[in-house]
């Protein structure tokens, strides 16, 4: 498949965005590389993307240096803008820095999470489980994730643990390609940490957390040594 065919079938459901906004751009490709629907390795041009999504093609040029800032895009000086691309050795960078923040993480969250917020994470749990889109799921997880901060996160930990979950949203990806087992087994382990915030158990939430962030690392590292 080409890169032009890829663009223009992954975004063939574009409406046309606002052209006064560079920020709709950004969300817009955002989500369509965190979905899969750029798969990695798609190269970016501006001037399709512009066509594709009916702006000029400024918004496009600040979406994709945005979009680089945040790991989810390589500017290459040869090829352009590219889908980040997955290696082995990124995805045990980063789940040991996931896995060496996430429990001051939970201690914080625990010690600030609100009712409503524990409410409003086990329906959103019940929406996942419902799901059939996997680009909805995906945003349905980072919410999840995002009611487990509490009412008084850390904003620079938190920060960082956004931006490493973006990153790592490609390698989640990679461990549902294979089989969707991954994907139900993943939403067990959330309704298992879920308990653990209900029951203010500490320990108890850091192990399963832990655990399950450890499960996708392995799914996703068997794809990518297949």
């Amino acid at each position: 498949m080409t890169a032009k065919s890829t663009l223009s079938g992954a975004l063939s459901g574009a409406k046309g965005l606002s052209r006064t906004t560079q920020a709709n751009v950004m969300d817009y490709l955002r989500r369509a590389i965190l979905s899969g629907e750029l798969p990695p390795g798609t190269r970016l041009v501006q001037a399709e993307l512009a066509e594709a999504l009916k702006v000029s093609v400024t918004p496009i040029r600040e979406a994709l240096w945005e979009l680089n800032s945040q790991g989810l895009i390589d500017l290459d000086a040869f090829r352009g803008a590219v889908v980040h691309v997955p290696t082995l050795a990124e995805l045990e960078d980063i789940f040991e820095v996931r896995a060496a923040l996430l429990p001051a993480s939970i201690c914080r969250g625990l010690s600030h999470i609100t009712p409503p917020q524990i409410e409003r994470a086990a329906a959103v749990l019940d929406q996942m489980e419902a799901e059939t889109d996997q680009t909805r799921w995906i945003a349905l997880n980072r919410d999840f994730h995002t009611q487990l901060y509490g009412a008084k996160p850390n904003q620079h930990l938190q920060s960082v643990l956004e931006r490493l979950s973006d990153i790592a949203t490609i390698y989640i990806n990679l461990s549902f390609s294979e089989s969707m087992a991954q994907r139900d087994a993943s939403e067990r382990e959330h309704r298992q940490i879920l308990a653990t915030f209900q029951a203010q158990d500490v320990e108890r939430a850091i192990a399963l957390s832990l655990d399950h962030i450890h499960s996708t690392l392995a799914a996703a590292r068997s794809v990518l040594t297949a």
